[in-house]
C-alpha cells in the first residue's frame, strides 16, 4: 500500500501548486485517481467487503477532466483533494479485515 501513499501525497502536492501543471499533467493525474480508485473499490469488491459507491463524485472529476481546458485552478484542486481522500478511504478500507 505504500504506493497509493505515495499517490495521495503527489496529489495533495499537485492541488497545492496546480498553477505549475499543464493541461495534460492535470488531466493525467486526475483520470490516474480515478483509475486507482476504481481498482481499489474493485478489490474491496472482490474480497467480499463493502465499498462505499461515490458515482456522482467520479462523474463530476470525469468531467473535470474531459474538459481539463475550461477548468479554474481551483476546480482541478478541490477534485485532486477529493479524489486523495477518497483513495485515502478506500485504502484504510481494504486493509481492514472483513
Amino acid at each position: 500500500m505504500k504506493l497509493t501513499t505515495q499517490m495521495i501525497s503527489d496529489f495533495v502536492r499537485a492541488a497545492n501548486t496546480v498553477q505549475a501543471l499543464t493541461l495534460a499533467e492535470r488531466k493525467r493525474l486526475l483520470e490516474r485517481g480515478m483509475t486507482t480508485s476504481g481498482a481499489l473499490r474493485g478489490l474491496l469488491l472482490k474480497t467480499g467487503k463493502p465499498a462505499p459507491s461515490d458515482e456522482p463524485t467520479g462523474r463530476v472529476i470525469e468531467d473535470i477532466a474531459q474538459h481539463i481546458e475550461e477548468m479554474s485552478d481551483e476546480t482541478v484542486a478541490k477534485a485532486l483533494l477529493a479524489l486523495a481522500s477518497q483513495i485515502r478511504t478506500l485504502r484504510i478500507l481494504n486493509q481492514e479485515r472483513a
